[in-house]
Parts: C-alpha cells; structure tokens; sequence
C-alpha cells in the first residue's frame, strides 16, 4: 500500500471516528497530520507544523473575540429586540423577518451565534400558528446563509482555503449568492408549509384593524393546537442603548465597511489583525467586557479549521491530492465529477462537520479549476461550499438538532421528520442547483 493511499485512509479515518465516537475532528487530523507527515513520509516536526494555518487562525480569533464582546455587552439582543418591535404581529412577515434577523447575527463572527435567535423563532411560530417546520428551515437557511459571510468563520474557511490552493475568489459574492441560494430555499419552504395562508390571515387582520379579530379559517398551519385567535406578539419596550453598545456597533460596521473597502481596493490585510485590534481597544474600555469576551472565542473550531487544513497539506506535499485530482479529471464530462464532489460534499456535512469537509474538498476540487481541468474560471467553489451547507437542517448536525430541540414538545417529532427528509433531499438538490447556476452558464465561455 502506497503512502498517498494510507494518507487518504487516514483522512476517511479523521471523519468516520469523529462521527462515530464523537471525537473533535480538528484534534484527530492534527495527530493523524503527524502520524502521517512523520512516521509515514518522514517529514520533520518543522515540515508537518509549517502547514498549520497561523494566517486564519488569527482571523477566527479577532472576530470571535470582537463578536463575543458584542453579546456580552448586550449588542446583539438590543439589535434582536429593536428588529422584532419593527416586525411587530405582521404574521405572513414574521418568517422572513426572523430569517433576516438571523442571518444579520450570523455574520457576526460565528453563526452558532444566530441560535439564540431560534428558541425566539420557534416560540413565536407556535404563538402565531406557523408551522414550526416552515420556521426550522428559515432558521437553518439564516444560520447557514450568514455563516458564508466573509466576517463569519465558515466564510473565512472557505476563503483561507481558496487562497491557499491559488482559486479566484469573491468573498462578497460567496456571501450574496449563499444568501440569494437560502433565500428560495425559504420562499420554497414557506409556500409548500402554508405561506398562502398566513398572507390571508395578515390580511384579515389588516382590514380588521388593530382591534379586529384576526383568528384564520381551516386547519391551522403549524398543528399548533387549535388556537381559535391569532395572538398578539408581546414586543417588550426597547432597553435604551448603552454608550459601550453604541460603541460596539460603531467598530462592528467600521469592520465590515473597511473589509469591503479594502478588499475592492486589493489592500492586502489580514481581517482578524484589525478585529483583534478593535476588540482589544473595546477591552481597554472595560475589561470586564474584555475578559469575559475572550470566553466565547471560538477555541474549538480554531483547533478544527488548523487540524483538517495541517492533514490536508500533508496530502497535499505528499501527492495525494494530485492523484485524486488526476483521477476527476480522467472522468470524460467534468461536470459529473463535480457533481459528486458537492454530493459527497452535501453527505458527509449532514453527519460531520461543515468547515471539516469544505477544508478537505476544496483542495481536491483544484485539479478541475486549473487550465485543462474543465472547469476553470466557473463557480464550482461557491457551489461547493453552498452545497456542504444546505444539508445543515438535518436533525443529524448541531444546526437541526438546535432547531428540534427548540420547538414545542407535541410538534418536535414531526419536525424532526420533516427537517431530516428535507436536510436529505438538499443532499443532491443542493448540487444539481447550483452546479446548473453557477457552473455550467460558463461552461462554454
């Protein structure tokens, strides 16, 4: 057996244990990363740690350290309660409002940090007869959607690792087409789990006035239990914002208007640098705030992003990645290995992890992007990488079970069915979607 084959065995080995036995995946591939590099090539210490990403692991803790300051100063919940105040109790809104919320707080850094929009969502969809189904998947397309933000750690993932493989990348335009691509998955949604229906209801409770009974005819769309009138969301009085909380939302879009700034200006600078930079300044002026910021840097994604992408470069020096290339290239219609890519891509992320799989697949995804390839200068990155995530609804993931476990008790067992036949489904409609959006138009250009 071949060192490029025992490799990849051991990258197979990095995920199956890692779902199987519930191990931290980063850990795993950065001791299978010695084990390999060392005792199987025979590299040095030196060589095997020279892949470790220092570049996007400092971005991951300026933005979480940044973002984590916002939430313990309570910036994220004054912005969560002013946006459902604006919603109020527009019921056909309500989904999309939300989905819109969710998305926002995604962005910020992580988009684990969007669930605490989810109990708030589901509570809501239960109040307000909405079926608690259309609700879970507008919160896992939020919380997906976001997480490509380049301000977001899968966005940053998914950018570390196109620029270290060399592929042209748009980190604005990752992010418009992730949220463009969840914004039908949720209008698909809403229409198929009774959309029509809370849009007669609004309307009935427009024309009722604000004092009208706005109760819907025939069977309430989220099985909710036979609620007669529509009830009310109590919206609670805004908090008045803190001078800290101004300030904070001051450096937040001082951090995203000077990325985009830059990145349209080709300033190369290191995004995490200047999050860390603000976050420190913010720790200066309360350092309180400051240390129980450094509590919610995401310590084990780091450690996952720099154990998968450390493996990865130990295939890539041994060769591995170029023998896997070689063989998608050898497939006659390029667009079929990509296809299996995103579906493997899709399959894997619904058990394991999504930043673990896009940092294993990208790079085999290379050999299909250079000249010859068959794919080059097309969006099979931006496909790929929306591919790996669209399945996150399945219950299987930390996303889906979030959402199940958030929805009332009498409803949960069928949400779980739905989410997981729906996280399912994306497995291939997720692929064949954006590969024929975003891939094959350019095919012959």
């Amino acid at each position: 057996m071949t060192a490029e084959i025992i490799a990849l065995i051991g990258l197979a080995l990095v995920f199956g244990i890692s779902a199987l036995r519930n191990v931290h995946m980063g850990a795993l591939a950065l001791v299978a990363a010695f084990i390999v590099g060392i005792g199987v090539v025979g590299e040095g210490l030196d060589d095997v740690l020279g892949g470790f990403p220092v570049d996007a692991l400092i971005i991951l803790v300026g933005i979480t350290y940044l973002f984590g300051i916002a939430r313990e100063t309570g910036t994220i919940d004054w912005l969560v309660d002013r946006s459902l105040g604006l919603i109020g109790d527009r019921v056909a809104l309500l989904p999309w409002g939300l989905w819109l919320i969710a998305t926002g707080v995604a962005c910020l850094g992580t988009s684990h940090a969007a669930f605490a929009v989810v109990p708030i969502a589901m509570s809501l969809a239960a109040t307000h007869r909405i079926s608690s189904t259309m609700m879970g998947i507008a919160m896992s397309s939020a919380i997906v959607g976001g997480a490509l933000a380049p301000t977001s750690i899968v966005g940053i993932t998914v950018q570390t690792v196109a620029s270290s493989a060399d592929i042209p990348y748009n980190a604005a335009l990752m992010f418009g087409l992730s949220v463009g691509v969840n914004a039908l998955v949720v209008l698909a949604a809403f229409f198929m789990f009774g959309g029509r229906e809370l849009i007669q209801r609004t309307r009935q409770a427009r024309d009722n006035g604000p004092d009208g009974a706005v109760g819907g005819a025939g069977v309430p769309a989220g099985g909710s239990g036979g609620v007669a009138t529509l009830e009310r969301t109590e919206v609670k009085a805004p908090t008045k914002i803190t001078a800290m909380q101004v300030l904070v939302i001051v450096s937040i879009l001082t951090l995203i208007g000077g990325f985009f700034l830059l990145t349209t200006l080709d300033v190369d600078i290191n995004l995490g640098v200047v999050a860390l930079t603000i976050a420190v300044i913010l720790a200066l002026v309360d350092p309180g705030v400051g240390r129980r910021g450094i509590a919610r840097i995401d310590w084990g994604t780091i450690l996952l992003l720099g154990g998968i992408i450390t493996y990865v470069e130990v295939l890539t020096r041994l060769g591995a990645i170029e023998q896997l290339g070689e063989a998608a290239r050898s497939v006659s219609v390029p667009i079929v290995a990509a296809l299996v890519i995103c579906i493997v891509a899709g399959l894997v992320s619904a058990f394991a992890s999504t930043i673990g799989i896009i940092g294993a697949l990208i790079p085999l995804a290379v050999p299909l992007l250079v000249p010859g390839g068959g794919l080059e200068t097309t969006g099979f990155i931006y496909a790929l990488a929306i591919s790996a995530s669209l399945v996150d609804c399945a219950p299987f993931g930390t996303t889906g079970a979030t959402i199940v476990a958030s929805t009332v008790e009498h409803d949960r067992p069928r949400v779980n069915r739905d989410l997981t036949v729906w996280g399912l489904s994306m497995v291939v409609i997720g692929p064949v979607v954006t590969l024929l959006t975003m891939v094959v138009p350019f095919l012959w250009f």
